[in-house]
């Protein structure tokens, strides 16, 4: 059983595209946050705050390795998730990595909410969002695709990432 696994940065459209990517191709809608803020009972901004972003990882990696996906699913992941190696081993064995790809200034265009974006409240977005790039790109580029997601709709994304992968 393949899974489709979008990666990305916060605000590359991974929820979206995801939403619509499982409707497209009648595949179950995972998202590894909701999985998380069920399981703390708060939401990700109340978790990094209370309890760190170090606490946040270690459950985020628990939460990912435990999921009992019964049949071909989408899920989409926080942008930090494949950092963690076996976070990231996991998705590589269980599916096809997708990186949704887009540029610093989308990124920080679509992250103007930072209620929801605790890692880049209180900063210079611009800078965070382009050192967390800088930092992950590799990893992000260990994937079966790299899709390009500026200025695009999540139905064109959706579509290309399905008949790529010949779903």
């Amino acid at each position: 059983m393949v899974h489709v696994i979008l990666i990305g940065m916060m605000g590359a459209g991974k929820t979206t595209v995801g939403k619509a990517l499982s409707g497209l191709t009648a595949r179950d809608f995972v998202d590894t946050d909701l999985l998380i803020e069920r399981r703390e009972g708060m939401d990700i901004s109340g978790i990094i705050g209370s309890k760190g972003e170090e606490y946040f990882r270690m459950v985020e990696r628990q939460v990912i390795l435990s999921m009992n996906l019964v049949s071909p699913s989408v899920i989409a992941t926080g942008g930090g998730a494949v950092m963690n190696d076996e976070v990231h081993a996991f998705f590589k064995n269980i599916g096809k990595m997708v990186y949704l790809r887009a540029s610093a200034d989308v990124l920080y265009k679509r992250t103007a909410n930072t209620d929801t974006r605790p890692l880049l409240r209180g900063t210079d977005r611009l800078a965070t969002i382009r050192g967390l790039i800088e930092k992950r790109e590799k990893r992000y580029l260990d994937s079966a695709l790299v899709i390009e997601s500026d200025e695009r709709s999540p139905s064109a994304i959706a579509n290309e990432i399905a008949r790529l992968l010949g779903l």
